[in-house]
């Protein structure tokens, strides 16, 4: 089951940027930045969606049913479509059908998690699927037919490297779903 959630989580992450780094058109984009975003600090460094375009380099999607619910928030601080260094951040709420605050660790299958990703190291995650000492918090204070919005926290651990550890901290998503 984690690495069936760790692919699950690589998988979006390429497949978000992909749809969200480019327009249909060369006109700036008509959507606002503010629509889907994530923010939060990384080991005290700030974490930023970005926009191009005018579009947010983010996406959000909701799937499934009842406990196999499935919403996906999926940001990144990519500048240009052409960007080989860059930064992403996902939401994952597994079975969270309202409002309420709830308990990330490696035995959920809700997850948070960053990913950094460089032409000199390639992509490097820290998340909450798959070893111990690994926890968060998510406050979902707003979840409709269109739209989550929340706050969280959690301590990440390195894919492969379960001692190297990721802090993220005041953290804020919204989601404008796309499907």
């Amino acid at each position: 089951m984690k690495t069936l959630k760790r692919l699950g989580f690589t998988a979006f992450t390429a497949l978000a940027l992909v749809l969200t780094a480019c327009s249909g058109s060369d006109d700036g984009g008509g959507g606002s930045s503010l629509d889907t975003y994530i923010s939060a600090k990384v080991d005290g460094v700030q974490f930023t969606t970005s926009s191009y375009q005018g579009q947010s380099v983010g996406i959000a999607t909701r799937s499934g049913s009842g406990e196999f619910e499935t919403i996906i928030v999926n940001c990144s601080n990519l500048t240009s479509p052409t960007a080989t260094d860059f930064h992403s951040m996902s939401v994952a709420l597994v079975g969270v059908s309202a409002p309420g605050t709830y308990e990330v660790n490696s035995s959920t299958n809700t997850t948070l998690g960053y990913i950094e990703a460089t032409a000199a190291t390639g992509n490097v995650s820290w998340d909450t699927g798959d070893y111990a000492g690994v926890s968060g918090t998510i406050t979902v204070t707003t979840l409709t037919a269109n739209k989550v919005e929340g706050t969280f926290s959690f301590t990440g651990a390195k894919d492969d490297e379960c001692t190297n550890h990721k802090v993220v901290t005041n953290g804020s998503f919204r989601g404008t779903f796309a499907n």
